[in-house]
This record gives C-alpha cells, structure tokens and sequence, in this order.
C-alpha cells in the first residue's frame, strides 16, 4: 500500500512510537494498522463501513463467493428479473391517445422502453420537447408529458444509453432578435453555451437543422446560422458527449426486486428447502452464498455488507472508466504510474473530455501515466485516533512493552465507549445511524 493518507498514517504511528525503521520495520507498522482495522470494526460497527458488492451470474445455478472483506451479512437482494441491459442508441415510437401523459412499456413496435436518465432526446409530432419544462424522464421506464397530447400524436425518443455519456446532454435555448445569426454566451436559462466538435444538434422552432448546410459550429462556443433568424426564433442548440469507453457497457435498470429475508441452517437447507419455505432463502457454506430458488444466467445480485476494513490505503485502479470519473492523478514511471493510452493526435489529456482507450482498438501512441487516488475509508479519514491507539498497542506488544501495550488498549476502549454511546444517543434522539448492529455474523 502506498497511498498519501495511508503513508501520513504511517508515519503518524512512527512518529508516536518514537522508533526508526531499523527497531520498527514497516511491515510491523502496517500489520498494526490492519490489526486496528480489525479490532475497531469489531468493536464498533459504525455508518460509513457498509459495502454493496454486485453479482451477475455467467450461469445457471445456486451460489456466489462473497467478497474477500466482508465481516458482517446486512441484507442480500435479487434484482434479475427486475433489470434489463440498457445497450447502444435505440429509437422509440408511441402512438397517444386523447389526454395522455405518460408513456410506457412496449411502443408501436414492441420494444419495451427503456432509456439512460439524461441521454435521450424527444418529440413531439417532430417537434423537439425540452427536459423538465416539457417532459420528465428520470427512472429510466417511463416519460411524462408536461401537457397531454391529442389522440394520434407520435411521440418518438432516441435513447442513446451507453454510447452518449448519460452525464453530458444539455440544453442551451434562444430566443433570437431580427437578423441574429451566432448565437453563444448564456442562453435565456443564464448557461454558458459549450459543446464537443460534432457532437451538437441545433433546431429553430422545433425544425431540425442540418450540420455545415443551415448552421456552422466550429470553436466548441459559438453556433452560427446560415440564414439570420427572425424576432422571436427559438433556437435550442443540443450538446453531447460520445464516447467509445462506454460503447461496449450496459446499464441496469431497477424495476423491482426481490428480498432474500431469511437465513437457513446449511443442513435444513440442503434438505429440499423449497418444500419447506414459502420465503426466499439464503445460507453460507464456507465462502459461498447459497440461496433458494436457484439463479439464471444474466440474473444480478446485490450483496449490502460490513467491510472488514482491509482496504484501509488502497487506491483506485488506473483504468479509463476512473479516469473518465476524474479518480487517478498525474504520475511517471519512476513514480510507480501505471500507462493509458491516447490518440497520437491528444498531447494534453482533459479528464471527462479525452478518451483513453486503455490500449484496446485502434492505433494508441500517446502513453501517459497516472496513479489512483486513495479511496475514501470510514476508520482512517473520521476515527483516525482511534485507528493510532489500537496499532499503538499493537506495536508496544511487538516491542515487549507490555505497560504502555495495554495503556493504548485501554484508550482505545475507553474512545469505543464514548463513541457506542454517542451513536446510542443519536439513535434514542431519533437519528439514523446504524450502529450496535445485531444481526448475523457469517
């Protein structure tokens, strides 16, 4: 492990033991800290080290491995047949009827719809409809109409999903004055136009314009009419972001789920459960979750979990997805970076703009190397003084300093008692913080 907060961790726990390398190597120092981990989570299991750990089944069949750090079960849940894969641009068309609102389910072509939140574009007899003053899209199942429609009007929506990064469609609207062409700045909602080099649609009262032909948009702020408009024009300008790391992933949507409430004994399990239990089921042979009815390939998983707290310094993988996410920092090979790959073209790579191609598909020459940022851990960044105490016993052990071993344990269980009895205040005064958790230890 070598991260910033877990190293100033280290060298906190040096500095307070008052030894150098050559009396306290590191390796003690870091099996100290793992052993804090361990010994606050046992001793105090606190909102903020809860896990979800998502499981897609390959195959058919009965039972999954649970993750290397879980501690403590919380809840398990099906979401198979509730999700479907949300994959590439797909078109949708309804038909209304006389005073509908909300569309659904299957459209005109029996395709069920489905759709990213914020990737979709919509309209309305071909006329484009602007997100939140004309429709609401937000669970990813279903559109509702600001107005309703008439009986026969053709609703239709692209759904771009995973080729469009669903964080990057926007809106910029207009309203024109005599003779305006370029239009750029704040638009009448105060946000600053901004788009991607061919990636930006354009319509004036609702008509779809045609890219080089009725408008030109060059220098990524600015888009500039063929022919001037009149007083009055609304001219909305459409940016997205498309982007080949998203292009192979598929998205779930939640529809429904089902809830595995009650643990079975491994034997009464074994034994034909089916016959015996109305309720879904799940047990645990050794590092197997089992559960009752048995799963289906594709079906997912949702494991809700205490964490061990074995990640406790480690950093976020160099990968384009984290990169994408803003989650790597700048590094050299020197520095222990590991590479990503751009076009030769790219010489300054802009996180969330230029793609990484993580060295798969096409002719990649750039190489430029980045390191993970340390991920977020409840004990270090929140009970750091705890985390000290009990590694501090720990090393005093391993010194042979028996008196000041068990003068940190006792701080740190005197800090253990404190903070239960805060969480229980918190909890008679009506907050909502887990704590004191009593459920199965598996």
């Amino acid at each position: 492990m070598s991260t910033p907060n877990y190293d100033a961790l280290v060298l906190k726990l040096r500095d307070w033991s008052n030894r150098d390398e050559d009396t306290l190597p590191d390796s003690v120092i870091e099996d100290a800290l793992e052993y804090a981990s361990e010994e606050a989570y046992r001793e105090l299991r606190i909102q903020g080290m809860e896990k979800i750990y998502k499981f897609t089944a390959d195959q058919n069949g009965n039972s999954f491995k649970v993750p290397s750090d879980l501690k403590e079960y919380i809840s398990l849940r099906q979401l198979s047949t509730a999700n479907e894969d949300v994959a590439g641009t797909e078109t949708f068309s309804f038909t209304a009827e006389a005073g509908q609102a909300l569309f659904s389910g299957v459209d005109n072509n029996s395709k069920r719809f489905r759709y990213t939140p914020n990737a979709l574009l919509v309209t309305l007899n071909g006329v484009f409809l602007t997100p939140t003053t004309d429709y609401i899209a937000e669970n990813g199942l279903s559109i509702t109409l600001s107005t309703p429609t008439y009986n026969g009007d053709v609703l239709n929506v692209v759904a771009f999903n995973s080729v469009i990064d669903s964080a990057s469609v926007a809106s910029f609207e207009y309203t024109a004055t005599v003779g305006q062409t370029e239009f750029t700045g704040l638009d009448n909602s105060n946000e600053t136009l901004a788009y991607r080099l061919n990636r930006v649609l354009v319509t004036k009262n609702g008509i779809y314009l045609t890219p080089g032909i009725d408008f030109t948009a060059t220098d990524k702020v600015k888009v500039t009419l063929t022919t001037g408009a009149i007083a009055g024009d609304e001219v909305v300008i459409v940016s997205f972001n498309e982007t080949s790391v998203y292009s192979s992933q598929t998205n779930n949507i939640e529809i429904e789920t089902i809830v595995y409430d009650n643990r079975a004994d491994y034997r009464t399990f074994m034994s034909d459960s089916a016959n015996k239990y109305s309720s879904y089921l799940w047990t645990r042979q050794a590092d197997q979750i089992v559960i009752n009815p048995k799963f289906s390939k594709g079906d997912v998983f949702e494991l809700y979990y205490y964490s061990d707290g074995s990640d406790l310094g480690t950093e976020y993988e160099v990968t384009s997805s984290n990169f994408q996410a803003g989650l790597l920092e700048d590094s050299t090979l020197e520095a222990g970076g590991s590479p990503l790959y751009f076009l030769s073209s790219v010489t300054d790579p802009i996180p969330g703009d230029d793609v990484p191609s993580n060295n798969q598909g096409g002719d990649y020459t750039a190489t430029f190397y980045f390191k993970g940022t340390e991920k977020p851990h409840y004990l270090r960044d929140n009970q750091e003084r705890l985390l000290l105490y009990y590694a501090l016993s720990f090393v005093n052990d391993y010194l042979g300093e028996d008196k000041q071993s068990e003068k940190y344990f006792s701080r740190a269980s005197n800090l253990i008692m404190r903070l239960n009895n805060a969480e229980v205040f918190k909890q008679s005064s009506g907050g909502n913080v887990r704590i004191n958790f009593d459920g199965p230890l598996i």
